[in-house]
């Protein structure tokens, strides 16, 4: 008897640190085994002026975002502030944490322009069991591979963000060359200190 496929994003979530901000990326595809059976599946969300992409099983991060989004709501709200990057970053290691036993399965990237104690740029990346780790770039998911080596050759701490997002869609073209589940749509996100951009690309392969 075969077995049942709980459903995938089979692709990759992507995120660069610039001098100006943080770009991510993340395809929409949804598919079950070899069977695409949406184009238009969401990776990368942006909250509060915060980057979050996720890759891994759908229910799962879905789940996981609204409980993000719940905490962020609740937090703001009792501390009277928003929280920094780092706060949210490591707030989600813990929800992934607690669930370690029975696991999400899905990989996260958090990212923005921290404010406090300085305005900098900040991208973290997370695991299935809460583990977080400060990045200057990321890829996470079934074709991660094939991204982070586009980014690990070309990558720049002083890129800006526009050329950040250039980079994000050449390393998602070779995604969808390589990963034949990957598609030809992606979620792309651009954060500054001044704002925060999310729109979905097209990608010509």
């Amino acid at each position: 008897m075969g077995g049942i496929n709980l459903g995938t994003w089979e692709s990759v979530v992507a995120g660069v640190k610039c001098s100006d901000g943080i770009v991510l990326a993340g395809t929409k595809n949804v598919s079950y085994g070899y069977l695409i059976v949406s184009q238009a599946g969401r990776s990368v969300y942006v909250l509060d002026g915060i980057g979050l992409a996720f890759a891994g099983h759908v229910a799962d991060l879905q789940s996981l975002v609204k409980e993000v989004q719940f905490e962020l709501r609740f937090l703001r709200y009792t501390l009277e502030r928003s929280l920094t990057i780092e706060a949210i970053a490591h707030r989600l290691g813990l929800i992934l944490y607690s669930w370690k036993l029975f696991p999400y399965i899905t990989f996260a990237l958090v990212g923005g322009v921290e404010k406090l104690p300085e305005e900098k740029p900040r991208l973290f990346s997370l695991d299935p069991v809460g583990s977080v780790m400060e990045e200057d770039y990321a890829a996470s998911g079934t074709s991660a591979e094939v991204a982070i080596g586009i980014l690990e050759d070309r990558y720049d701490p002083k890129i800006s963000v526009k050329e950040g997002a250039e980079l994000l869609m050449d390393a998602m073209k070779a995604v969808a060359r390589r990963d034949v589940l990957a598609g030809r749509y992606i979620d792309l996100a651009i954060i500054t200190k001044d704002k925060a951009l999310l729109e979905t690309k097209k990608l010509e392969v």
